[in-house]
């Protein structure tokens, strides 16, 4: 029996995210446009973000936005839940909506005294019993 990869179980969207190095820069297609700025992710293309007037190729397509927080790239967990299984990641709350980060967060983010719980990955504090800091290090696990 073949053994599957753990790359190979992971849905190739997260991949595909989490290779993008950077979100927020100017649609080199749309660079005329108002919202030109591409902070936008197909989940069925897996291709490079999009701008707001990229959409409308993607219009019957689960697109996700991107967000910031405190300088780093976030997702709603409700625009992710229904294609991943977030519960095990820290959520947070950002203008009333539930977030993850995408990436690991600086380790000194919070103090050292009192902290029981850490990411399993990357030994991160959390400030909550859960098992990872962010979307990249629950890749990690798959």
């Amino acid at each position: 029996m073949n053994k599957i990869s753990k790359e190979d179980r992971l849905p190739q969207w997260l991949r595909s995210l989490l290779k993008i190095n950077f979100f927020f820069h100017p649609c080199e297609i749309h660079s005329d446009s108002f919202k030109k700025e591409c902070n936008m992710y197909c989940l069925e293309c897996t291709g490079p973000a999009l701008c707001y007037s990229c959409l409308a190729d993607h219009k019957d397509h689960h697109v996700v936005q991107i967000r910031k927080s405190s300088y780093y790239d976030v997702v709603r967990i409700c625009d992710v839940s229904k294609f991943i299984d977030v519960s095990d990641v820290q959520p947070y709350i950002v203008n009333g909506a539930q977030i993850v980060f995408l990436e690991v967060r600086l380790k000194s983010q919070f103090k050292e005294e009192g902290v029981k719980y850490t990411c399993k990955t990357c030994r991160g504090k959390l400030p909550e019993p859960f098992q990872f800091c962010s979307l990249r290090c629950k890749r990690k696990t798959y």
